[in-house]
């Protein structure tokens, strides 16, 4: 297999190119193959560039980005909220069928695991707070020990 032509070759063979230089003369210059300049020449007409747009990879997300930063400002609101009830939310809110373990893989994604969503909830439970605070004054803590 050829290696990859550079970014200076293929510079080259466009403007050549738009300039209507014969593929044969093109391909003697740059030091390619015509068959790089043939394809070079189609992806320019097509797409505008001398390299076509990369194929996507793998299975398309059935959890869109807008869905996605939507779930997360939901969750900020109720963070302990079960995958099921996740799912229902996708539903109502977007009209779509999402699994509990695609909702868990685009979470993980952003960095929402179980355990960070806990931590959230129970930072927002006035009564763990008070009680932290009640057992950290008697042990001796004050609030300008705190690091801020």
């Amino acid at each position: 297999m050829a290696p990859n032509l550079a970014d200076s070759q293929h510079m080259q063979i466009r403007d050549m190119t738009l300039s209507s230089c014969p593929p044969a003369e093109i391909a003697d210059v740059v030091g390619c193959s015509e068959h790089s300049v043939f394809a070079i020449q189609s992806n320019l007409r097509h797409f505008g560039s001398t390299r076509a747009p990369s194929n996507g990879v793998g299975r398309p997300r059935s959890i869109t980005p807008p869905m996605l930063d939507a779930l997360c400002e939901y969750l900020l609101e109720k963070p302990d909220l079960y995958r099921d009830e996740i799912v229902l939310f996708v539903l109502d809110e977007f009209n779509t069928h999402v699994t509990p373990s695609s909702i868990g893989r685009a979470l993980k994604s952003r960095g929402w695991t179980k355990k960070s969503i806990r931590r959230i909830a129970m930072g927002r439970n006035a009564d763990l707070r008070d009680l932290y605070m009640h057992n950290s004054w008697d042990s001796g803590f004050r609030s300008y020990h705190y690091v801020l």
